[in-house]
């Protein structure tokens, strides 16, 4: 059965979940599990449907194109960090930029927002090119919680009802997010906005009233050093 601590397995991701008992590979997932790993029928695999199962599954027949699999066990995981959205800008780097958004879906962060600061250099959405990091990030980290991310042009477009929780990191202020860490509720919708390079300007801090500003570390970090800090500490805290 699906062992309680999963390790060196190689996850796999079906868009379309389980139906029937049965579950399907296709695309480039077909082609890795049936063309790279020589994949065959008899095989046992583990795939995700992305929304919290993982299963245990016996192919049924392979091809580059299609990987059909009989379902043999599952387990279905609590996405611990459900309620933690992570508001992030476009940065200079996009190396740095992806390496952030993938180290974070390792921690566990299935929510993101990416939007254009009014100091970003780079602007403009690459969803597609984002949404194939973090399935990627999540496969390998052996989550079974597809991430999802969205972009806005300005944090103004953002969509945060009454009620969310914001937090703000700004290296000037006095109250330290790991003082209040502990301090904030598991249930409600928390975001989590960082700056870009050169930070935030007074316009976009004065978006959300209601914003807790926090100072994450004593030393000044590089954006996608302070990306990752936080989501190691959320992480940390719920595990």
């Amino acid at each position: 059965m699906v062992p309680d601590l999963l390790s060196n397995i190689e996850l796999y991701y079906s868009s379309s979940g389980e139906n029937g008992g049965k579950l399907i590979l296709t695309g480039d997932e077909a082609k890795h599990a049936a063309g790279v790993m020589r994949h065959k029928q008899g095989d046992v695999l583990f795939v995700t449907d992305g929304r919290g199962k993982i299963f245990e599954a016996e192919i049924l027949e392979a091809s580059k194109s299609k990987v059909v699999c009989q379902v043999l066990n599952v387990k279905e995981f609590t996405n611990e960090l459900g309620n933690i959205c992570f508001v992030i800008p476009r940065l200079k780097n996009p190396s740095r930029f992806e390496f952030a958004l993938e180290k974070s879906v390792e921690l566990g962060i299935t929510d993101f927002i990416v939007f254009d600061a009014e100091r970003s250099v780079a602007k403009g959405s690459k969803l597609e090119r984002w949404q194939k990091i973090t399935e990627s990030a999540m496969k390998q980290s052996l989550h079974g919680f597809l991430p999802v991310v969205r972009y806005f042009k300005s944090l103004k477009e953002i969509p945060i009802e009454e009620g969310d929780t914001v937090i703000i990191f700004e290296q000037e202020s006095e109250r330290k997010f790991l003082d209040e860490l502990k301090e904030i509720e598991n249930g409600n919708k928390i975001y989590f906005i960082f700056g870009p390079e050169g930070g935030l300007t007074k316009s976009e801090l004065q978006t959300f009233k209601q914003a807790k500003v926090l100072q994450l570390t004593k030393n000044r970090l590089r954006s996608e050093t302070a990306i990752i800090t936080a989501a190691s500490a959320i992480a940390l805290l719920r595990s």
